[in-house]
C-alpha cells in the first residue's frame, strides 16, 4: 500500500512559495502517519505544517488537515506561540537551545515535541553564478559558501519566476464580449508572461570530503537546454540553512526514496524516524525533521541573451482561417486570433499557447523587480 507526504518549505521576500516533495514509501500495515514540516528560524519567522496522510487509495483524506495549535519553547523558558499561522522568532535569542511543540486538537488529541537542539548558525551566501557545461547539455546554478567552522551540511530551498514568451505575437484578439474581432491597443499583447513556483527537488550540500567547509561554486540546480524556465530570463531566491548531521541524514534519505518512483525502497521505516516523537506515545511513528539555524539568502537573474544556452522552441501548429461565421466554434476549441494575413485576406487562428502565453500557466503580472521594461 503506497502512501504519499507531502513536505512543504516556505520562503519570503518577494514572495512566500510552497514547495512540495512527494515521498512515496511502501510501509505495509500501517493505517496513517502525521507529517510535521518546518524549521524553527532564529531571528525570522517561520511557518509549520502539520497533516495526518493516508493512503492514496483514499485520496481525499490523503495530507488531510489537522485542528492543532504550536509554540517554540526555548531553553530559558521563552514561549513563541502560533500566531496567524506564523511564529516570530525574530527577536530570538541564538544562544538558547529551542524545540517545537504542537498540539493537536482535533479529530484526537495528542501532543508531539522535537528534540531540543541548538541553533546552527547559517553562513552568509558568498556569490550565486550560473555555468554551462562543455558540450551544452546543462546549464548550472552555482552557489558558494564558507565558515570558519568544521564540517558543514546544508540544505537549500529555491522560488523561481521566469519569463517567457508566446510562439507568435498576436496584433488582435477574439472579444467574446462583443463577437467580434479587435486591434490590441496602446502596448497591450498576450506575448510577454511570468510564472512563480518553487523548485520541488531536494537541495543538499555537505564539505564532509573536504578539507575546510566551503563549497565554491556548487552546482544545485540544472536545466536542459529545451526546458522553458531559462528560454528568456529566470530568477531565483535561494535560502541556505546549516543542518546537523542527522538533519542531513533524514533529508537525504527522504531525497533518495523520492527519487525512486515505485517498488520498495531500502530503507526500513526507523530509518525515517525524525527528531519528533509523541509525548504519550514515543513508539510512534511521526514523520518530519525539525532543524534549528538561522537562514541566508542570494538572488540570481539569468539571461538567455548572455547564456546562448536555451534551445526551446515553441509548438509548431497550422495556422487556420475560418469564416465569420466560426468564429465562436474556434474560440471554444480554444484557438485564439493572431494576426490579419494580407496574403489570405482574413484572420490567422492558431491554438492558444501559440499566440497567448497565459494558456502556459503564467500570467500578465510582471514582478516589480523584474530586470527589463518587457509588459
Amino acid at each position: 500500500m503506497k502512501r504519499v507526504f507531502h513536505f512543504l518549505c516556505l520562503l519570503a521576500d518577494f514572495a512566500v512559495v510552497s514547495c512540495v516533495y512527494d515521498f512515496h514509501p511502501d510501509w505495509q500495515g500501517q493505517a496513517g502517519f502525521v507529517a510535521i514540516e518546518g524549521d524553527i528560524l532564529v531571528g525570522d519567522t517561520c511557518r509549520f505544517d502539520v497533516r495526518f496522510s493516508t493512503d492514496l487509495e483514499d485520496p481525499k483524506n490523503s495530507g488531510a488537515p489537522l485542528t492543532y495549535v504550536l509554540r517554540v519553547e526555548a531553553g530559558d523558558g521563552t514561549v513563541y506561540p502560533m500566531q496567524d499561522s506564523i511564529v516570530d522568532l525574530t527577536s530570538a535569542d541564538i544562544s538558547q537551545e529551542y524545540r517545537l511543540v504542537v498540539e493537536v486538537l482535533a479529530p484526537f488529541r495528542r501532543t508531539y515535541a522535537s528534540e531540543w537542539a541548538p541553533v546552527q548558525v547559517t553562513p552568509p551566501i558568498d556569490s550565486l553564478s550560473w555555468s554551462v557545461e562543455a558540450d551544452g547539455s546543462k546549464l548550472w546554478v552555482n552557489v558558494s559558501t564558507h565558515s570558519d567552522g568544521d564540517v558543514g551540511y546544508y540544505r537549500w530551498s529555491a522560488a523561481e519566476t521566469w519569463e517567457y514568451h508566446a510562439t507568435y505575437y498576436a496584433e488582435y484578439y477574439f472579444s467574446s464580449a462583443t463577437g467580434t474581432i479587435l486591434e490590441y491597443e496602446d502596448g497591450e499583447n498576450t506575448y510577454f508572461c511570468w510564472k512563480s513556483a518553487d523548485h520541488d527537488d531536494i537541495l543538499l550540500g555537505s564539505t564532509k570530503e573536504l578539507l575546510e567547509d566551503r563549497l565554491v561554486n556548487y552546482g544545485i540546480i540544472s536545466f536542459a537546454p529545451e526546458d522553458r524556465k531559462v528560454s528568456y530570463v529566470y530568477f531565483v531566491e535561494l535560502t541556505q540553512t546549516r543542518l546537523s548531521e542527522e538533519g542531513f541524514r533524514f533529508w537525504e534519505t527522504v531525497r533518495n526514496n523520492s527519487s525512486n518512483v515505485g517498488g520498495l525502497f531500502s530503507p526500513e521505516p526507523s530509518e525515517l524516524r525524525g527528531n519528533i516523537v509523541n509525548v504519550e506515545d514515543p513508539d510512534e511513528l511521526v514523520l518530519g525533521f525539525i532543524s534549528v539555524s538561522t537562514r541566508s539568502r542570494g538572488r540570481l537573474f539569468i539571461e538567455n541573451s548572455k547564456t546562448l544556452f536555451s534551445r526551446w522552441h515553441g509548438p509548431s501548429y497550422g495556422i487556420e482561417y475560418p469564416f465569420p461565421s466560426d468564429y465562436w466554434k474556434y474560440y471554444g476549441w480554444q484557438y485564439r486570433v493572431g494576426w490579419w494575413d494580407v496574403m489570405v485576406g482574413a484572420y490567422s487562428w492558431l491554438p492558444g499557447e501559440c499566440v497567448d502565453c497565459r494558456f502556459s500557466g503564467g500570467t500578465k503580472e510582471r514582478p516589480w523587480w523584474w530586470i527589463n521594461d518587457d509588459k
